[in-house]
């Protein structure tokens, strides 16, 4: 049984990565900002009360990061994945970042969420990665994190914070090495979910499922790869 960290597991990418993995059998730690209010995945817990628990956090709180390590360090000496999904397109709903309309409070709350926190979730729980098997830290990127690919304006804050992550991934991923953990980047796809939007063409079991078994299939030798949820790489 795999010991399976995910934030932002209250809905979409988040809350499907906890179904599937609950539904093969591992034991999953499903952080979200407000649990009370996390209904699809509080209904998760009435069929694996065993194998779920919900965690409250609010990934750029470190106080919250401290708060939760403990918990989950009193539940489990070690963890084999961890999944940085937390992540937001806008910092405010009426701030679009687009030319002309750039505010740096967007830019201050996307790249906390999106590009720091990932990396401080990280950090904190690597003593318990450390211990794990064949452990792995999964960043949720996005395509709009390839500068090369990038062909369009706007989305000022959410794209370059992907970006950053991508670097972040790489760097992490030389870092941790020497202790025997992979670090990837993975762009999911446009699925459809209260971010995707209803426009994307993917429905999300198959994408999900698609991701696990990347998951699975990678070694460190591609650890600080950027990927799509088929395997292939992504270019920077």
């Amino acid at each position: 049984m795999k010991q399976v960290f995910i934030t932002g597991a209250s809905r979409g990418l988040g809350l499907e990565f906890a179904k599937q993995y609950l539904e093969r059998g591992e034991k999953v730690f499903a952080s979200c900002r407000n649990p009370e209010d996390a209904t699809l995945l509080q209904k998760l817990k009435e069929s694996y009360k065993d194998n779920l628990q919900i965690i409250k956090l609010d990934v750029s709180d470190e106080e919250a990061r401290n708060s939760v390590f403990e918990k989950v360090s009193r539940n489990t000496e070690s963890l084999d994945i961890l999944i940085n999904n937390a992540g937001i397109i806008s910092g405010n709903e009426q701030q679009s970042s687009v030319l002309g309309d750039v505010y740096k409070e967007d830019f201050n709350k996307v790249f906390l969420v999106n590009s720091i926190s990932p990396l401080l979730v990280t950090e904190r729980f690597l003593p318990l990665l450390e211990k794990g098997s064949t452990p792995k830290i999964v960043n949720i990127s996005s395509q709009n994190g390839s500068i090369s690919q990038r062909n369009s304006g706007g989305k000022y804050s959410y794209a370059s914070s992907k970006a950053a992550l991508n670097m972040i991934t790489k760097i992490l991923s030389h870092d941790i090495k020497d202790k025997g953990i992979t670090a990837l980047s993975i762009h999911p796809g446009w699925i459809k979910t209260d971010m995707g939007g209803e426009e994307a063409p993917l429905e999300i079991e198959k994408p999900i499922s698609q991701i696990i078994s990347l998951i699975d299939s990678k070694d460190i030798s591609e650890s600080g790869k950027f990927l799509d949820r088929e395997g292939n790489e992504m270019p920077w």
